[in-house]
């Protein structure tokens, strides 16, 4: 499959993108009504994790089924992928909000996966003035053809080495300032990406992290780029 999604957005009349749902689905909703959000012409993107943690778990999956919402896939669709048969990732999801999964019949579940299964890694947006980016986790490349390109190689495992594959979905380093070595990444001119709380949208070089906590805090950061 294409973990790369290209989004042609002169489509559209306005596009924004809001950071992890984790079940939220009425707070989204309530913010959508609020910035008088047009479901026939605009377009949402989501940093992923629509699921876990929050209530409304099934309502937020039925967004997928909306032409005005896009999402990427975060570290929590992954668990539901692989964690029906790896015990040790079902006991990680089980202790991180995803224990409502595993109490659905067999056949909702093979459903379930078989529409995360699908979702893109990363979403590239292009618009006439500019590119923007949106993944979950984490970029430690930093020029934005090659890290779509090792994303495309997938899961891979060298030692020594993170794929981009891993770090886009539950990598951390750059906002937990873990190296020196992150800088811009050229070639795409904003990143936006979810995953770790912060307490507003934070810039750290060329990408921003909007992850507010949703099921924690009841806030959505939700960011307005055309």
């Amino acid at each position: 499959m294409d973990y790369v999604q290209v989004i042609d957005g002169s489509s559209f009349a306005s596009i924004y993108i809001v950071g992890d749902l984790h079940g939220s689905y009425q707070l989204l909703m309530n913010h959508l009504n609020s910035i008088n959000f047009n479901f026939d012409e605009d377009l949402l993107i989501c940093t992923g994790d629509l699921v876990d943690r929050g209530k409304e778990n099934l309502e937020c999956i039925s967004l997928l089924k909306k032409p005005w919402f896009k999402t990427v896939r975060g570290n929590h669709e992954e668990l539901f992928i692989k964690g029906l048969y790896d015990l040790k990732l079902r006991q990680l999801h089980e202790r991180n909000g995803g224990e409502w999964f595993y109490q659905l019949q067999s056949h909702q579940q093979l459903e379930i996966i078989k529409i995360f299964e699908v979702l893109p890694l990363v979403i590239e947006l292009q618009l006439q003035e500019k590119r923007v980016g949106i993944a979950h986790a984490d970029i430690d490349i930093h020029n934005w053809n090659a890290f779509k390109q090792d994303v495309e190689k997938g899961d891979y495992s060298i030692p020594g080495i993170t794929s981009a594959y891993q770090n886009v979905l539950w990598g951390r380093g750059r906002i937990k300032n873990l190296s020196k070595d992150y800088e811009v990444v050229e070639g795409i001119d904003a990143i936006y990406l979810g995953h770790t709380i912060v307490k507003e949208m934070t810039q750290i070089d060329n990408c921003f992290y909007i992850d507010v906590g949703s099921s924690f805090t009841n806030k959505l950061c939700i960011v307005k780029i055309k």
